[in-house]
Order: structure tokens, then sequence, then C-alpha cells
């Protein structure tokens, strides 16, 4: 059965494929231009409808929100909604460019990791030793 409709979809599809060139160009643009008008309604479809889900879940959360105000047992997240330090700015985990400490400077780290080669004499004579 599937080799069928392989079969049948190669078929088809050489079939347009041979009928789309056997048109001439005025009517090639006037398919192309169809299947852009149809696939442009689509697409401001789509985002009409993404628009109408987002206003829909914004509704329901307003009426969550106010069904919930009333009472005295409101679950933590309606009470941590209406937190008045949640709109703090220290509570911001971005840092702007200016609130970043400088990096050292190449030499630092080049005369840091120098220092970091070499063996310390005090270390040898103390591991040699038990204390």
């Amino acid at each position: 059965m599937a080799k069928h409709k392989l079969l049948a979809g190669l078929l088809l599809g050489g079939a347009a494929y041979a009928a789309y060139h056997a048109m001439d160009l005025e009517q090639r643009e006037a398919l192309k231009d169809a299947a852009r008008d149809r696939y442009n309604t689509l697409k401001d479809r789509a985002v009409d409808y993404a628009f109408y889900a987002a206003d829909a879940v914004d509704d329901f959360k307003e009426t969550i929100d106010d069904h919930l105000a009333g009472k005295d047992n409101a679950p933590a997240w309606q009470s941590a909604a209406s937190d008045e330090t949640s709109d703090d700015a220290d509570d911001d985990i971005v840092l702007s460019s200016n609130e970043v400490a400088d990096l050292p400077d190449a030499e630092a780290a080049d005369s840091a990791s120098s220092e970091a080669d070499k063996p310390a004499a005090s270390d040898d004579s103390a591991s040699d030793h038990p204390v």
C-alpha cells in the first residue's frame, strides 16, 4: 500500500512539474502571485489568531486576579504579585557595563602567572621535614 502511495505521489508530482513548465511566462507569474496572496492571507490570519490568543490569556489572568483579590486565603503566587519590593531596581540580575569591574591588564596577568611558575624555596624545605 505504501509503495502505491509513493508511486502515485511521484506521478502526480511529475505531472504538476510538466504542467508548470508547459505554461507560458504570464501564466507562471499569475500562479506565483496567487500562491503569494494565499500565503500572505494565511500568515495574516495566523498573526491575528496569535494576538487573539494573547488577549484571551490576559483577560483570563485578570479575571483570576479579580476573583482572588477578595479572598483571605489566596495562593502564595497571588500575594507575590502584589509585593511592593518586586519593583525595586536592585532586584535586577542584569548588570550594565558600568557596574562590571574591569578585567586585570595583560601585564598583571603575565606577572601573576610567572610568579606561579617559580617554585618557592620555603615550600621544599618544609615538605622534607615533618612537623
